[in-house]
């Protein structure tokens, strides 16, 4: 299990949504039933509350950006930079509850060398709810060109 929340829609209801470490982060029925059990012993869970547990709702995006450099020397360098410090920013992003926005990825895109940062896709913010969780199904980082 990589991530779990719990929220209360209305009074004695908490629904329990989890995020799985395979996959795409859907919650096999086994894991759903592995949480249920512990959840629904007798000294964690009140008597009046009613429990569901779920997968939480997975939402995919695609990540379309160009990347723009200074002049000087070779831009692959820089390029595979960004996109290893893209990847270390996805592995700690896509938690339940977690939005996508647009800052955190041209952050995590600006790496010594780079310019600007021009993000194509998504088009604007994601919010994610407390029981979906943001998952990057792919990704297409370019060279824009140089400012000379």
């Amino acid at each position: 299990m990589r991530d779990a929340r719990a929220i209360s829609p209305s009074p004695a209801n908490v629904t329990v949504s989890i995020l799985s470490t395979e996959g795409d982060g859907t919650a096999t029925e086994a894991l759903l039933n592995t949480v249920r059990a512990v959840l629904n012993a007798e000294d964690t869970r009140p008597v009046a509350d009613r429990l569901t547990v779920q997968s939480a709702r997975i939402v995919t995006w695609r990540l379309n950006a160009k990347l723009y450099f200074y002049p000087g020397p070779e831009s692959e360098p820089i390029l595979a930079a960004a996109e290893s410090s893209f990847r270390k920013w996805l592995a700690e992003q896509g938690l339940i509850g977690q939005d996508v926005a647009l800052s955190a990825i041209a952050a995590a895109l600006h790496v010594h060398g780079v310019q600007r940062v021009e993000i194509i896709e998504p088009t604007q913010n994601m919010a994610i709810s407390d029981i979906q969780a943001a998952r990057c199904e792919s990704f297409t980082i370019s060279e824009g060109g140089r400012n000379e």
